[in-house]
């Protein structure tokens, strides 16, 4: 593996204006996670799980989505990436009005299926971005975004068990355990990496495995609060790993 000089992270993951290939790529992760986030907070406010603390999260990402979707509007220039980002706000517009109403189970089935359907734009743009080798650093950022994906769908699905879909959900649930350890494996794999990364990857695995052992526990009886608890602090550690390869990327970007 190709190790790097360990790079101090400071200020926050995600830029307030997009200036960099490695910006825009990270910006289209972070809306993609975002996709998730909202999902998980309806969820968890329609269950009445600090349903405020998840109002608020669920408004916070519906706006950061829309600043999201604005930055890269200004900042593509590539035409196939710009007609995926139309795509992608096409799905967005119906999805928000969903997202804009109270928590209802009722609609929980029809929303489910159109976040998935605005996921996969999602996904579509950032594969465009690594195809096109948009950033060095396109695929780790991808990858390590991915993770936290990965993570907040966890808790989307438990939730949305806990809510009387576990028939629905459960397949998408355990295989998320599934893809969160396959994810982990081609993290590692990355040719550039940091001591710092190294360790947040250990941390993150073991972490993986708490969580798991959480879930099981509790069998029958759904604890959506506790399991969230526990996906937020592997999220933390996703975010400051995130941080890294942001700058390792633009390290990557700036040599020859």
């Amino acid at each position: 593996m190709v190790s790097l000089l360990l790079l101090c992270v400071t200020g926050p993951t995600y830029a307030a204006n997009i200036s960099t290939a490695a910006e825009v790529v990270n910006a289209a992760v972070e809306q993609r996670t975002l996709i998730q986030v909202m999902l998980k907070n309806y969820v968890l406010s329609g269950l009445g799980v600090r349903s405020r603390k998840a109002n608020q999260a669920l408004a916070e990402a519906i706006t950061r989505f829309d600043l999201q979707q604005q930055q890269l509007n200004a900042a593509v220039t590539d035409i196939q990436v710009l007609h995926q980002l139309k795509q992608m706000e096409q799905s967005w517009v119906l999805l928000q009005r969903q997202y804009k109403q109270k928590p209802d189970r009722a609609r929980l089935v029809e929303l489910y299926t159109m976040n998935e359907n605005t996921l996969k734009q999602g996904t579509l743009l950032l594969e465009g971005m690594v195809v096109g080798n948009l950033s060095k650093g396109a695929q780790m950022l991808e990858l390590m975004g991915q993770h936290e994906l990965l993570c907040q769908r966890l808790s989307a699905l438990y939730g949305m068990m806990a809510w009387g879909m576990r028939a629905e959900v459960e397949p998408a649930y355990r295989e998320t355990y599934q893809a969160l350890g396959d994810n982990l494996i081609k993290l590692e794999a990355i040719p550039y990496t940091t001591p710092s990364i190294n360790q947040g990857l250990k941390k993150i695995g073991q972490q993986l495995e708490r969580i798991r052992k959480t879930a099981d526990a509790s069998k029958d009886a759904f604890v959506p609060g506790l399991v969230d608890r526990s996906v937020v602090r592997m999220v933390e550690q996703a975010n400051q790993l995130q941080a890294e390869y942001l700058q390792l990327a633009g390290s990557l970007d700036s040599t020859n």
